[in-house]
């Protein structure tokens, strides 16, 4: 499982990094000479955030790789299907997971496609089509969807508390409305198309219901991953232990947990 971890999770870095490398080199800049001036763009922000996770995720399949083979079965954290995951390294993996990467991953890969579903020229304009290779928008609108649902099958991730989750939710949330509003405010456009086809209550409402929508797809990446993985994504590890025994003539290897 180790190894297969590996696998998976470094050609999902792969993904991430070459074609974010290929955004920085080959991508035309429209209307900007900076390529971080793209970074106002829910998108983009979230290529960056699911690269920095998906390099995190690979590290960390790496480290648990080497301790499964350095230990194989001698002692195994019962509240996580994968090794050792107390470092600080893979407590941010866990965080961003259930903070930032799921909910923000999953709202830009829904926000598009339903927008796209509605008219396709609320998120791209005809004259920006053909500027865009159809994988890269895969890889920047459908890929999150897919990749994050990959990520929660493979490692079950320690969250934080419903509170501590939802306070950061929405204050990432609240940072990029101020994104919004000052680009419209210093620029005088609207980040997205849609917006032009929209009254000033019908925006409201439009960004009300997206805060909404991220705080629910938290919520969602929590329950997944406690349907998947039971009681373990809301252990609390630092009082537990793990004790392994061999049952004679078998050779299995028997996990208990205890409570400090």
């Amino acid at each position: 499982m180790g190894l297969f971890r590996v696998l998976i999770y470094g050609i999902i870095f792969g993904v991430w990094a070459g074609s974010l490398f290929y955004d920085i080199y080959f991508m035309p800049r429209i209307g900007v000479q900076s390529w971080f001036s793209k970074l106002v763009m829910l998108t983009m922000l979230n290529f960056v955030l699911q690269t920095i996770y998906s390099t995190i995720c690979f590290v960390c399949a790496i480290f648990d790789w080497i301790e499964e083979t350095k230990h194989q079965e001698e002692y195994k954290h019962v509240h996580v299907p994968s090794y050792w995951r107390l470092t600080k390294l893979h407590k941010i993996c866990d965080f961003m997971y259930s903070t930032s990467a799921f909910p923000v991953g999953m709202a830009t890969s829904l926000l598009f496609w339903g927008l796209y579903a509605a008219n396709p020229e609320y998120v791209v304009p005809k004259w920006a089509v053909g500027l865009i290779p159809h994988w890269h928008n895969h890889v920047t609108h459908t890929a999150p969807m897919v990749f994050l649902m990959i990520d929660t099958l493979l490692t079950c991730h320690h969250a934080p508390s419903k509170k501590t989750g939802s306070i950061v939710v929405l204050s990432l949330y609240a940072f990029y409305l101020a994104i919004i509003f000052f680009v419209k405010l210093t620029q005088g456009y609207w980040l997205y198309p849609v917006f032009n086809h929209l009254s000033n209550q019908l925006i409201f409402f439009f960004l009300a219901f997206g805060g909404i929508l991220l705080w629910f797809l938290y919520l969602i990446g929590d329950g997944f991953n406690s349907m998947i993985w039971g009681k373990a994504p809301h252990a609390n590890p630092s009082s537990s232990t793990t004790t392994s025994t061999v049952t004679p003539g078998t050779g299995a290897n028997t996990s208990a947990l205890k409570r400090d």
